[in-house]
């Protein structure tokens, strides 16, 4: 399976924006997801249901700041997000993270206007669960899945299943390319096999949602990662969104057409992504929640990924939940 350069013949489409303009400094521990870049493409793409707030951090390392999305309701008031979509969010922080640092942030989000603020975070940022925690804030452990690198390819290769080494090993037979999605068309021809598979999950099971192809492009225009695409025949059969997660890979997106079903195109994208992932010395591969869904559970558990458990904290506005109680009670019967 061929590898290349990525992203390369890209166009920008960042329509005018400076991304320069956007970087901020950088601390050990943070995530991506509370940067400038992430929030700033998912506010341009998802619209006026999106928006960024910036977030002063001061203390446990340079002056800096975290990124979260808000999304607008009624009198003027908003719901907050670090991050949206379950993702993760840390402000980072060098060999300490003081509670003052983390309770400044909840100073600027427990406001007037804020009716309900959530914070995921990350399975391995427990200094900041504990000061969030200390805090007084509502908590929920969620599972994510994770495949640990801390060997080399060849013997993460050997953790995975039986099964999919076999597969694997069959895709490469069979011709299966994997590559870099290098232009707008590669994009394209994925997009259209994530919504002939969403379409499809809809008529089975009653729900799914098509990303934006936009935000897709935006996120490789950054650079923020790679999306890779497995050929058969000259066609796109599978691919996946794996976004740099600070020191780990983030498994982001991913769609496969059934029809190539038997060349095990899937198998062969997620094994380039965690040989990647090797390769720039990444922590772990973070393969994401499976939904309660069981064949995503065992595929996930295949690639011998091990199950954590982020938090997700949640304050929600005394304010605004007496103010509709008190709306029920006058609402005319």
């Amino acid at each position: 399976m061929g590898r290349m350069s990525h992203h390369k013949g890209l166009p920008s489409i960042v329509g005018g924006v400076d991304v320069d303009s956007t970087k901020t400094v950088v601390a050990p521990n943070t995530t991506f997801f509370g940067t400038a870049e992430f929030t700033l493409a998912l506010s341009r793409w998802f619209g006026h249901s999106h928006s960024q707030l910036a977030l002063p951090v001061r203390g446990s390392g340079p002056r800096r700041t975290l990124y979260a999305c808000q999304t607008p309701a009624r009198y003027c008031s908003r719901y907050v997000s670090l991050a949206p979509l379950g993702l993760c969010a840390s402000p980072g922080w060098i060999d300490h993270l003081e509670r003052s640092t983390v309770e400044r942030i909840v100073h600027c989000l427990a406001v007037l206007r804020t009716r309900r603020f959530i914070w995921n975070v990350r399975f391995d940022h427990e200094p900041l669960a504990t000061a969030l925690a200390s805090l007084g804030l509502s908590l929920e452990r969620v599972p994510t899945r994770v495949v640990h690198l801390d060997k080399d390819y060849d013997d993460v290769f050997a953790g995975y299943s039986a099964t999919t080494r076999n597969h694997v090993r069959r895709a490469r037979a069979l011709g299966v390319k994997v590559r870099d999605a290098i232009t707008s068309e590669d994009v394209q021809a994925y997009f259209r096999v994530h919504q002939r598979l969403v379409q499809q999950e809809q008529a089975r099971r009653g729900y799914g949602y098509i990303y934006p192809v936009e935000l897709l492009l935006e996120l490789l225009c950054h650079g923020s990662g790679r999306l890779l695409i497995a050929e058969c025949d000259g066609k796109v059969a599978s691919g996946a969104m794996f976004l740099r997660d600070a020191g780990s890979v983030y498994y982001f997106h991913g769609a496969s057409d059934r029809e190539y079903s038997r060349f095990f195109p899937s198998c062969a994208v997620f094994d380039e992504a965690i040989r990647w992932a090797c390769e720039i010395g990444a922590a772990f591969v973070n393969l994401t929640d499976s939904g309660g869904i069981a064949s995503i559970e065992r595929f996930k558990a295949s690639w011998g990924a091990r199950r954590e458990l982020n938090w997700k904290f949640e304050w929600s506005n005394p304010f605004w939940a007496r103010l509709s109680r008190v709306k029920e009670r006058i609402r005319p019967t």
